[in-house]
């Protein structure tokens, strides 16, 4: 009892915020050093699509391809433009993933209108170990969730004021993400359709602010795509969407053939070499693209069902412990483990991954796991009381469809861990107010200040 009531005024404490905040650079400070003292530790297959435009930028003031959006090229073209190298732009990445806590924090006191609420959900935020693991990739995830959990906290702002500036940031957010990472695309219908469900609005103001939105959403990634188009591309923000083919459907033609991810996945890039090979039928990016997408569009209308069932995984989101140790030079990436843990399953992959050690690792990683067994456990029971208040609890389940299921059905079998990045803002708000009632309720048990107890 005692510990609930010191953890009430832990939570509503003036400078806990602050403690959480410090605490999460500290956490992502370390693996990032660390990662610093061998730079290969920070890059990926895909650090090099970002990486190129950026010193592209910095050298010439040219943006040089349309594979991938200019969000985070321009980020760390800033960097580079200024004379400072990667450690800096590593450094940044650790800012921007504490300020992502921040953020959460905020909408999280929105949402809930307690202080307690927020730093919760600041906290979970901070111990998140795929938060952590990821903040000194050389990658646009870390980036591109401080836009997430921008706009989840300018909606809630809406939600709470249906004050139109609100919405119009969320907007405005919500597209400037599409520049960072082309699944934000979407996101627009999304929004709108949350508008349609608020109660207690005119339809007209309803349509109209649905219309400011979507006109605010097209303004500011359109001439980005009509800028890929002019260059020889696709009316798209990039060219990368077309790698669906050989990864989203070489998971999907190994479950159908019964076979592996990697060899699928050889297997659809050689075809595509053999195609791109006829040079006057294939002469720039855009009818690549165009071939791509077709091609991949055929795998999906032959096996709809199947295509459909594996974007209801759990996989996306276990912690990201591998990237972790990686970050430490004590494990390695790229060794296959995407398509064991497809195939055989999750502890297929914890074997295949951490070798004969796989027990001791695990038991080491166990005061990082934590953190998101909570987050994970406290969010379920959030949304499994929904049914017993359904008109109270109906707007929750719609937060956590728009702002959390939407990242993490979209990349469909894929199950990066850091792909469920931008869906932790929200998970932390559900699962903070789930642990605030808890002690709240604990708390209203026993008396303000029992005799003889010392608080």
């Amino acid at each position: 009892m005692v510990y609930f009531i010191n953890m009430k005024n832990f939570l509503e404490h003036k400078y806990t915020f602050w403690l959480i905040l410090l605490a999460a650079f500290i956490l992502r400070l370390i693996p990032a050093l660390c990662a610093l003292s061998d730079e290969s530790r920070l890059f990926r297959p895909d650090s090099a699509g970002y990486l190129e435009p950026a010193h592209s930028i910095a050298q010439s003031a040219t943006f040089n391809t349309t594979r991938r959006p200019p969000g985070y090229p321009l980020l760390a073209s800033a960097v580079y433009v200024s004379g400072l190298g990667n450690k800096t732009l590593v450094m940044i990445q650790v800012l921007i993933s504490v300020a992502v806590c921040a953020v959460t924090a905020a909408a999280a006191e929105t949402y809930s209108g307690k202080k307690s609420c927020g730093n919760l959900a600041a906290a979970l935020m901070a111990g998140n170990l795929t938060a952590i693991a990821n903040a000194p990739l050389l990658l646009s995830d870390t980036f591109f969730a401080l836009f997430a959990a921008g706009e989840f906290l300018f909606f809630i702002r809406y939600y709470r004021r249906k004050k139109t500036a609100d919405l119009f940031m969320c907007a405005l957010i919500a597209a400037a993400a599409v520049l960072i990472r082309p699944i934000n695309q979407l996101f627009i219908f999304v929004l709108i359709t949350l508008i349609f469900t608020i109660s207690g609005m005119p339809w007209k103001t309803r349509i109209l602010h649905a219309a400011a939105s979507l006109l605010i959403f097209t303004a500011v990634i359109t001439p980005w795509m009509y800028r890929n188009y002019c260059a020889g591309a696709t009316f798209d923000i990039d060219t990368n969407t077309g790698a669906m083919r050989h990864q989203n459907g070489a998971m999907l033609m190994a479950q159908i053939n019964g076979t592996d991810f990697e060899s699928e996945k050889q297997r659809l890039l050689a075809v595509e070499a053999e195609t791109f090979a006829d040079t006057e039928k294939f002469p720039d990016e855009r009818s690549k693209e165009m071939w791509r997408r077709a091609e991949f569009r055929k795998m999906v209308l032959e096996h709809p069902f199947i295509y459909l069932s594996q974007h209801f995984t759990l996989m996306i989101l276990l912690p990201d412990a591998p990237t972790f140790l990686e970050n430490f030079g004590i494990t390695s990436p790229d060794r296959g483990t995407m398509g064991v843990l497809e195939k055989e399953g999750i502890f297929a992959a914890v074997t295949h991954y951490f070798g004969k050690h796989y027990i001791v690792i695990l038991l080491c990683l166990v005061p990082l796991l934590i953190p998101a067994a909570i987050l994970y456990a406290a969010s379920f029971y959030q949304l499994v009381k929904i049914p017993v208040n359904w008109k109270k609890s109906f707007p929750e389940l719609l937060f956590f469809l728009a702002f959390a299921e939407y990242y993490l059905f979209l990349p469909g079998a894929i199950t990066a861990p850091r792909y469920q990045l931008p869906a932790l803002p929200v998970l932390c708000t559900l699962a903070a107010c789930a642990i605030e009632s808890m002690i709240r309720k604990k708390d209203e048990a026993v008396p303000e200040n029992p005799a003889g107890m010392d608080v």
